[in-house]
């Protein structure tokens, strides 16, 4: 009942924020103000049902009732910005800005620094907004403040003994499987092959495993975006067949997204909020370069942009099966670039 209350506010919400264009003549050069404008309203004046739309997200995947949950958002969400896009006259793009919307509203609920935070969505919209219309990428010098840095500040990974990594780790693991509710000490203790007490003396709230938890799947997230950024193939086929099949494998798992989420409500996982955030990017980068030989070198903003859209296409479709998961995200990057 909790999430058909929130998709109905939302879906309000939303008629509200269409019937407020009324009488705007359709023009492209709009679309970055009322993106960065929607995105910011929708996270801080409804941040509860923003709160259950991300929640929403989260529900099992193989529910019968979750992926039912899941199924309302999206079409929600996807009526709403066909609407939106034709109004602008950019019908062409209503994937790409969909998927970037959910991407980037989800993000926007990080709370690091409010002025910074904001400047960059404008900056992220305008972005967009370029992309969508084939324009040269604008500056983004308050986007490039912050990754530099969230580079500087980027967090060590932990220092723990080995019991407590072996702790961390199946934290992480349950997390990823069942999300932060599968974490208990009982259900730590089982997955670390340790005792009950053992678990309970290392970390005795349950606030202090989830902790370690999402450190664990932070270090591990980071590793893989560094290994995968490191690998890029020098083919351009070669490439996109392998960020689509590295997209496939990790579509299934929640620990990320729960991190997020964990991140947002809790400030005391908020020196994470600038990583996650800011630091993203490194793999997409080299992508653009390969598909896109005869365009100048991608910047950072155009590969935030991109790497927004692969991590919503990713959830899109992680109830698929990997086949035919594999293909929709390969079609997807490759309308994404045609548009560019």
């Amino acid at each position: 009942m909790a999430q058909e209350r929130a998709q109905r506010d939302a879906r309000l919400w939303g008629q509200d924020r269409l019937a407020q264009m009324d009488g705007l003549s359709t023009d492209s050069r709009a679309f970055p103000g009322f993106f960065a404008g929607l995105v910011d309203d929708w996270v801080h004046d409804q941040r509860g049902v923003a709160f259950a739309w991300r929640e929403g997200q989260l529900l099992r995947t193989k529910s019968p009732a979750g992926a039912q949950v899941r199924a309302g958002w999206r079409t929600l969400w996807r009526d709403f910005w066909e609407q939106a896009c034709d109004r602008f006259g950019l019908s062409h793009g209503v994937d790409m800005v969909d998927h970037l919307f959910e991407n980037e509203a989800f993000l926007h609920m990080l709370k690091w620094r409010r002025a910074v935070d904001r400047a960059g969505l404008d900056e992220l919209a305008q972005g967009i907004g370029a992309w969508l219309m084939g324009e040269a990428m604008p500056a983004s010098p308050w986007r490039d403040f912050a990754r530099n840095l969230a580079m500087a500040q980027a967090p060590e990974p932990p220092d723990h003994d080995p019991t407590t990594a072996r702790i961390a780790e199946a934290a992480a693991a349950l997390v990823e499987e069942a999300g932060p509710s599968g974490v208990t000490h009982r259900a730590v203790a089982e997955r670390a092959e340790l005792t009950l007490g053992v678990v309970s003396h290392k970390l005795r709230t349950k606030s202090e495993l989830l902790q370690a938890g999402y450190e664990g799947i932070y270090v591990e997230a980071a590793s893989r975006v560094r290994a995968r950024a490191s690998a890029a193939a020098a083919d351009a086929a070669a490439a996109l067949d392998g960020i689509a099949d590295f997209l496939t494998v990790s579509r299934g798992g929640r620990g990320v997204d729960a991190l997020h989420l964990a991140v947002a409500r809790d400030a005391a996982l908020r020196p994470f909020g600038l990583q996650l955030r800011y630091l993203r990017g490194a793999t997409s980068r080299s992508l653009l370069s390969l598909l896109r030989p005869d365009h100048p070198e991608p910047g950072h903003l155009e590969a935030a942009i991109l790497s927004g859209f692969l991590a919503a296409v990713t959830r899109l479709h992680a109830d698929s099966e990997a086949d035919h998961a594999r293909a929709k995200i390969r079609a997807d990057i490759v309308r994404m670039i045609a548009i560019r």
